[in-house]
């Protein structure tokens, strides 16, 4: 009983000594929350264009970024400012002293691309300027599996990408230099064949492999369009009407009457010559591409066909003396100086009449 008695009096000396001295530690704890807001008031109304060392939480964690200032009121902040170009009258930016700087060739090298493809069998390369596809090279046929799968030298002659290359880089060429209202579409006399010349330079014939890529079948209208794409996609100059030095057109001669025509057939022809010249034929005789000869599947050996361009009603009467064509789609192959007789030698293929006759 004097125990707990003792404890209780105890206990109260204890809280009325601790309890008066609570009131003295809370008003200083007020005294210094009073210091502290009144600093912040006074910050508050300086300037709004002075700055306030004011540690991020950030910084309070991470001594070593402690001691930045932070702007008051700053909304953002932009380093290195970059002034843009000012338009020019017409709307378009001014380009800079180093993009002027650089030569004419580096500005028409953008003008060109080449989309290598197929066209039917063969390999093929497009030439576009300014994304519109002007003119087609065709190359030799497409290869086997086996074939793909072996190295083989490209031919500058016969493949269509190294042609186009060619063909592009002296475009480019003469476009950094040479005004384009100089490219023209002629019919070129010594070849008997369309073309495309720049200064007299030709540039391009129209033939078999070498032809505009939604061809009208016609040869000089081909041409012209080709001569008129160049014309405006490399310097906007005005459009060309008709194909220089045309030759007048020739009603053709009533083909004579030789023998009984046995069977007729229609179909697609194409011609060979320059690079079987000389050879021999399956027939056993040698090839000659000035003769009127042609080659076919089937008929025998020195039969006569009548050969009839559907285009332009131009005939001619050949003597089969080999095999061919190999093409998918294509009855007949003339030589050089037969399809130069019906007007196909330009346009490398053409449908056409044949009429087998029989020996008069």
């Amino acid at each position: 009983m004097k125990q707990s008695v003792l404890g209780g009096l105890t206990a109260a000396v204890l809280l009325s000594t601790v309890g008066a001295s609570l009131p003295s530690h809370a008003q200083s704890a007020d005294e210094s929350r009073s210091v502290a807001i009144d600093a912040t008031l006074k910050t508050a109304d300086l300037d709004q264009s002075e700055a306030a060392t004011v540690p991020s939480p950030m910084e309070a964690s991470n001594p070593g970024t402690s001691g930045q200032t932070i702007p008051l009121f700053q909304t953002s902040v932009t380093s290195n400012p970059v002034t843009p170009a000012s338009p020019s009258p017409a709307g378009e930016f001014a380009p800079s002293e180093a993009s002027t700087s650089q030569p004419q060739r580096q500005d028409v090298a953008t003008l060109a691309t080449i989309l290598p493809h197929a066209l039917d069998e063969n390999q093929a390369a497009t030439i576009y300027l300014r994304s519109i596809p002007v003119i087609t090279l065709i190359g030799g046929g497409l290869p086997t599996l086996g074939e793909a799968k072996q190295a083989q030298p490209a031919n500058a002659s016969t493949d269509p990408v190294m042609r186009a290359d060619a063909l592009v880089d002296r475009l480019l060429a003469l476009a950094a230099t040479e005004d384009p209202s100089a490219i023209e579409a002629r019919w070129l006399p010594d070849q008997q064949a369309f073309g495309v010349t720049w200064n007299d330079e030709v540039l391009l014939t129209v033939d078999s492999q070498t032809i505009l890529p939604d061809t009208t079948a016609n040869p000089a209208e081909d041409v012209l369009q080709m001569a008129n794409r160049m014309r405006r996609l490399l310097g906007n100059a005005p459009a060309l009407s008709r194909v220089e030095g045309m030759p007048a057109p020739t009603r053709p001669a009533a083909a004579p009457q030789v023998g009984i025509i046995t069977s007729t057939l229609t179909g697609m022809a194409s011609w060979y010559g320059p690079g079987f010249h000389g050879r021999r034929s399956a027939s056993g005789e040698v090839f000659n591409q000035n003769d009127l000869t042609a080659a076919h599947r089937t008929l025998p050996f020195g039969t006569r066909v009548r050969v009839t361009n559907l285009s332009t009603g131009q005939q001619v009467i050949v003597r089969i003396n080999d095999r061919g064509p190999f093409s998918h789609g294509r009855i007949i192959d003339l030589s050089a100086a037969a399809a130069g007789q019906i007007g196909l030698r330009a346009s490398g293929v053409g449908r056409v009449q044949l009429e087998v006759l029989s020996n008069p």
